[in-house]
């Protein structure tokens, strides 16, 4: 039996893979970190049927190599997903210092290594199905976000043989804990009405009725949303047609408990159903909810 679905886990070191490949491992996976380049046949002939492969910059000696690997694997017609996992470069260096590790690529200063791993890196990143930035959440809550991505693609009954377009994380959040760093498009719901200064309102969120219908039923939030689901639907073909293959849709607003979850969640559901768009999984996030600020 051939191996079904190979996860590559690949991204900032310091940022998070080993953790993430452990997770990864939780969920049975079989792991292994730190494959040298130039065994990719021993991935596919391998039995067994989930495969978590870790892979940084001491693995490749450019991304030109990687990008061989990676086509390798896709022309055996086996399952694939790449993960980029990302951090601030303040925490990374918070991590090594703690670690006292020394960074892989050796520059002059610390700072200096992380800048030109980020840029080397950054064509890996772009073609990733899953990015997450590790600077604000726990062991907790990234375990919740691979099994949201991997589920969700279950949920949509998604075959091998399905040509997945593109991998679209919406999330929402609140400006008074700071902007997402992963964000690709970002929008800021403040302008509508806040049913936080609603009494009977004020201790509920996004998903109760009530602050749904509240929220929506504004004459902001309705021309608000008929021009954004016409906006995205425009958008995300443009990006495929591109060859972005993961996109991070973020909407804020004050605390990230009621306007922007209301609106996350209805986009979601609408880019779903959208007749425009084809072959896309959806996942949703509720940063404040997940870093249990409501």
């Amino acid at each position: 039996m051939k191996t079904k679905h190979i996860i590559i886990v690949t991204g900032l070191s310091g940022a998070g893979k080993t953790t993430a490949l452990n997770i990864l491992e939780d969920m049975n996976y079989y792991t292994i970190d730190n494959l040298p380049l130039g065994l990719e046949k021993s991935l596919l002939d391998t039995e067994i049927e989930k495969l978590a492969v870790g892979i940084d910059i001491r693995t490749f000696k450019n991304t030109k190599d990687f990008f061989k690997f990676i086509n390798y694997i896709k022309e055996s017609g086996v399952k694939m997903d790449i993960i980029f996992i990302e951090a601030h470069e303040a925490i990374i260096l918070g991590r090594y210092t703690l670690t006292r590790r020394a960074h892989p690529l050796k520059e002059v200063t610390l700072l200096r290594s992380i800048l030109k791993e980020k840029k080397i890196l950054f064509p890996i990143r772009e073609i990733a199905d899953l990015v997450i930035d590790t600077t604000e959440i726990k062991t907790v809550e990234l375990e919740k976000r691979f099994k949201k991505f991997i589920l969700a693609k279950d949920e949509e009954n998604i075959d091998v043989n399905i040509n997945i377009n593109i991998n679209i994380h919406i999330q929402s959040f609140g400006y008074k804990y700071g902007i997402p760093t992963d964000s690709d498009l970002m929008f800021d719901v403040r302008f509508i009405p806040n049913p936080y200064y609603i009494e009977k309102l004020k201790g509920l969120n996004g998903f109760d009725e009530e602050v749904k219908e509240y929220v929506l039923s504004q004459k902001e939030s309705k021309e608000f949303y008929s021009k954004l689901l016409p906006l995205l639907e425009f958008l995300i073909p443009q990006y495929v047609k591109e060859g972005k293959k993961h996109l991070t849709i973020s909407i804020g607003c004050s605390g990230g408990q009621h306007r922007s979850v209301t609106f996350v969640n209805k986009l979601a559901e609408d880019l779903k159903n959208s007749e425009v768009l084809k072959h896309i999984n959806i996942y949703v996030s509720h940063r404040e909810k997940e870093l249990g600020h409501w």
